[in-house]
């Protein structure tokens, strides 16, 4: 057996001898999480690399057994340091040992803290389970399915943080400890690596974060760009912003052109962005876009807002949330989920300021 396995192998073996305390085992368990098993993996960091591609130039390996008392969970980690800082931010690729020392789990999730309003905060259970459903969604997206990362994973702790690890994992390859010598841990990691940079790919364009979080990323970044906003990776530059718009509208003109409409584009000369006839009845119609999955939240220019007021009810909201963004020079976009609010009432939307202008 080669070291990498014979090293998780140890590991399993002290797991059923777990105390809080330092004890000579934990020691020696502490000993194998943070120097040798982090020292096996940085070892395979060219062939890691290789597989996040972009996201493998600041890649990084890092363990832990317990801060203070000992975990009953001990962990080791790879990931980039721009997209996952530290263990409670972002995506990263993490090895997992059962309480009673049977399995290994090679896995694919992301922390438990969320950016909202300039801070982090603990993610509810409802919307942990919402990043681990997006993650879980795009690796399936890019590779028809989960592989070899389908299975359950159940560590078998008491404590509440082994719990919330179990909630925070998107994708999981469960190996039985005396089953180590058949598996080919090499293919395992690369395959867990390529699936981590697809994750990566939707976390750069926002796709994590709800409208509303990128909308007030892209406030503060105009307001104090100087702030640091700690959305791991995320930031659009005005072309990728364009293109995501672009595709908004393309969405919104197929829709309305299917349903017997004509279609005319009035974004550049008008406050609102298409205006569409059917029937005689002219409607003006005002199109969101945006990379997030949950579009509740929009922004709006003062005279867009006034329009939507004056001719409340006659108007039309379109929204096209998860389009896809490729960025790069030519950034590229396709699909996107639609949702038409014909008639919009404006009235059954909060308005909030975001920011104010303030003048001399």
């Amino acid at each position: 057996m080669d070291t990498l396995k014979n090293t998780l192998q140890e590991i399993s073996r002290l797991q059923p001898s777990y105390s809080p305390q330092n004890t000579s085992e934990m020691k020696q368990r502490g000993r194998l999480i943070r120097d040798t098993l982090v020292s096996e993996i940085a070892i395979r960091k060219p062939m890691l690399q290789e597989a996040l591609s972009e996201y493998g130039q600041d890649f990084d390996v890092e363990g832990s057994d317990g801060i203070g008392r000992k975990t009953e969970a001990p962990w080791v980690r790879f990931y980039s340091k721009s997209m996952s800082p530290t263990p409670r931010e972002g995506y990263y690729f993490v090895i997992h040992f059962s309480r009673d020392g049977r399995f290994v789990f090679l896995t694919v999730g992301c922390g438990s803290t969320i950016w909202e309003n300039g801070s982090l905060r603990p993610v509810p259970k409802n919307e942990l389970a919402k990043k681990v459903q997006l993650a879980r969604k795009q690796i399936v997206n890019v590779f028809g399915s989960l592989g070899s990362y389908e299975d359950e994973i159940h560590l078998g702790a008491k404590a509440n943080l082994p719990k919330i690890f179990e909630r925070a994992t998107a994708s999981a390859k469960r190996i039985a400890v005396d089953a180590l010598e058949t598996v080919n841990l090499e293919e395992l990691l690369k395959e867990g690596a390529l699936q981590l940079r697809s994750v990566y790919q939707m976390q750069s364009v926002g796709g994590d974060l709800t409208q509303e979080v990128q909308d007030q990323i892209a406030i503060d970044d105009v307001i104090k760009p100087s702030r640091k906003h700690n959305a791991q990776g995320f930031g659009l530059t005005g072309s990728e912003r364009k293109a995501v718009e672009l595709q908004a509208m393309n969405v919104a003109s197929r829709w309305f052109l299917n349903n017997g409409y004509s279609v005319v584009d009035t974004s550049v000369t008008e406050p609102f962005d298409l205006l569409v006839q059917k029937n005689g009845v002219s409607k003006k119609v005002e199109v969101k876009g945006s990379t997030s999955h949950d579009i509740n939240s929009i922004m709006m220019t003062s005279n867009e807002v006034a329009l939507h007021q004056e001719e409340k009810g006659s108007t039309v909201l379109i929204l096209v949330s998860s389009i896809n963004l490729v960025k790069g020079d030519k950034p590229v976009c396709d699909g996107g989920t639609i949702e038409v609010l014909l008639d919009w009432q404006i009235d059954d939307w909060l308005l909030e300021p975001t920011s104010y202008r303030v003048k001399r």
